[in-house]
């Protein structure tokens, strides 16, 4: 399967194996299956109750959420539709951050080019064609598609909750942001899944974190980032 190496804003390396059309397509297919089922669900309430006969309502409540579907998953869902998210499958940014809103903005909007001229024809040829599997909204958003791991939850890459009465270690921590503690939870994963390959790239963002915070004592750097990672939550009051 192909991958792609991205090179983060900390200057640390991560590969990720990208999202095959097989996969995104399938995971295409459940979203409009989710779109079907909305529509019947929405048509047999209103047959039933009268409820969405009066005006326009029927077309606002039918077509709104299937237009911005997508778009609102994407944002709220960290880069994942309910059907990327049954196939495993996110969007991230080329420079290793979670996409912004502008990211997905501009995706949602090409995806009329990609996804319905031609019947997705566009976006089939362009993930063919292109060494990163982009769409043409994945380039100009600066934005592709990879394979998540799966036994690892997207929101534990971020958060990981403390108990009321937890103590941080280093507070300092307040200097990181959301995006640096996705990136070192993503590397503890890499690590504890693939040690070997890992290792290398663990030490570099543990020596990275360490200057950064300004501590001088040498730690197991597993076990530093991990309590990084808990001080950040409990501080940020997000664990």
């Amino acid at each position: 399967m192909p991958t792609i190496k991205i090179q983060t804003s900390q200057n640390i390396e991560l590969e990720y194996e990208l999202a095959g059309i097989g996969d995104r397509l399938i995971a295409y297919i459940i979203d409009v299956l989710i779109y079907a089922a909305y529509t019947i669900t929405v048509f047999l309430i209103s047959d039933a109750t009268g409820v969405f006969n009066a005006g326009t309502w029927t077309p606002l409540i039918l077509v709104l959420p299937i237009f911005f579907y997508q778009l609102l998953c994407e944002i709220f869902l960290n880069g994942q539709s309910l059907g990327k998210k049954a196939k495993q499958i996110k969007v991230i940014s080329l420079n290793g951050n979670q996409p912004n809103i502008g990211q997905y903005l501009i995706r949602w909007i090409f995806r009329i080019i990609d996804d319905m001229i031609g019947s997705g024809v566009i976006a089939i040829l362009t993930i063919s064609l292109s060494d990163k599997a982009q769409r043409l909204g994945d380039i100009m958003a600066g934005t592709t598609v990879v394979r998540t791991n799966p036994n690892t939850a997207f929101q534990d890459t971020l958060f990981s909750e403390t108990q009321v009465d937890y103590i941080p270690q280093f507070n300092m921590v307040y200097l990181l942001n959301d995006s640096d503690i996705s990136l070192l939870k993503e590397v503890i994963n890499r690590y504890l899944k693939d040690p070997y390959n890992s290792n290398a790239i663990l030490q570099k963002a543990y020596e990275k974190t360490r200057t950064l915070l300004g501590v001088t004592e040498n730690h197991e750097a597993v076990s530093f980032l991990e309590t990084v990672i808990k001080d950040y939550n409990h501080i940020t009051g997000k664990g």
